[in-house]
C-alpha cells in the first residue's frame, strides 16, 4: 500500500471512528439535557436576549456575549465537520486514479 493511500486510509479510519462516537453521544440523554439543550440552545437564546439589554451594552459587556456566541457557533460547526467526514468516510467518491489504484492494489492482495 502507498504512503499516501495508507494516510487517507488512517485519516479514513478516524473519521468513522469519530462520526460512531457522535452517534452514540447524540443518543445519549445526558448529553443531549447538558449540551444540545442547556449550552447549544437554552445558554444561547439567552445569550441572544442578553444582547438587546441597554444596560449590557452600557457596560461594555456586549463582547464577552458574543464571544460566548462564537464558542456555541464553532462547537456546533465542529460537530457538523464530524458529521460530514463521517457521511464521506462511509461512502466515499473516489476519483478514476484512486479507483484505479484500489483496483490494483485488491488484486495484487488477491493473488498473494
Amino acid at each position: 500500500m502507498s504512503e499516501e493511500l495508507e494516510l487517507e486510509t488512517i485519516e479514513m479510519e478516524h473519521h468513522l471512528e469519530m462520526g460512531e462516537a457522535w452517534n452514540a453521544l447524540k443518543e445519549n440523554p445526558h448529553f443531549q439535557k447538558v449540551i444540545m439543550d442547556g449550552y447549544l440552545k437554552n445558554k444561547v437564546l439567552a445569550s441572544v436576549s442578553l444582547l438587546a439589554v441597554p444596560q449590557i451594552s452600557d457596560q461594555g459587556r456586549r463582547p464577552g456575549v458574543m464571544e460566548d456566541l462564537i464558542s456555541a457557533s464553532n462547537l456546533q460547526y465542529f460537530f457538523k465537520q464530524i458529521e460530514d467526514f463521517y457521511e464521506g468516510a462511509k461512502n466515499p467518491i473516489l476519483s478514476d486514479e484512486e479507483e484505479e489504484e484500489l483496483a490494483a492494489e485488491q488484486e495484487r492482495e488477491g493473488t498473494h
